[in-house]
């Protein structure tokens, strides 16, 4: 139990920022995810072999945890949110319809990757998300630097293809 409460205390800050990220800054749904993320770390750090850091590992729980999580509950956009958070905002706004069609557009890419075959959607939610470099995305699929740069590279011309039909 002290080896998981060490393993909470090192990554927790990280996999939250992670999954905030992954959900657009949604604060309260990515603090219950990353508490899901542990529960499933926990009852699977047995399973854990060392192939990759344990940061990785945790990232793919997390990963497959917001996928799980966009599955149940499809991606919609409220413009009285959206409204809140201009009327209580002190920042200059342009407009509102470019502010929604930013929000569309971040969720249609998020779609869009999640759509992509895993190979591809990983490697791009590990570098776009996660930040990590190739080398670490490499060891976390088990998979040469390289081939994680010509993964990434073609994973982005596809959901560039994408993009385009919604443009």
């Amino acid at each position: 139990m002290d080896d998981f409460e060490e393993i909470y205390a090192t990554y927790r800050q990280d996999i939250f920022l992670f999954i905030l990220k992954i959900l657009n800054n949604q604060i309260e749904v990515a603090e219950e995810l990353t508490q899901e993320t542990f529960y499933q770390v926990f009852i699977s750090l047995h399973r854990f072999k060392g192939n990759c850091k344990l940061k990785i590992w945790i990232c793919q729980i997390a990963k497959n945890v917001c996928f799980k999580y966009f599955k149940k509950n499809p991606i919609h956009i409220s413009i009285d949110d959206e409204i809140k958070k201009i009327e209580q905002s002190d920042v200059f706004v342009n407009t509102l319809d470019q502010i929604m069609l930013d929000k569309e557009m971040r969720q249609y890419v998020i779609e869009c990757i999640r759509k992509l075959s895993k190979k591809y959607r990983d490697v791009l939610m590990y570098r776009i998300y996660f930040e990590m470099t190739f080398t670490e995305i490499g060891q976390c699929l088990s998979i040469s630097e390289d081939s994680a740069k010509v993964i990434f590279h073609r994973g982005k011309d596809k959901l560039k293809s994408q993009l385009e039909k919604y443009v």
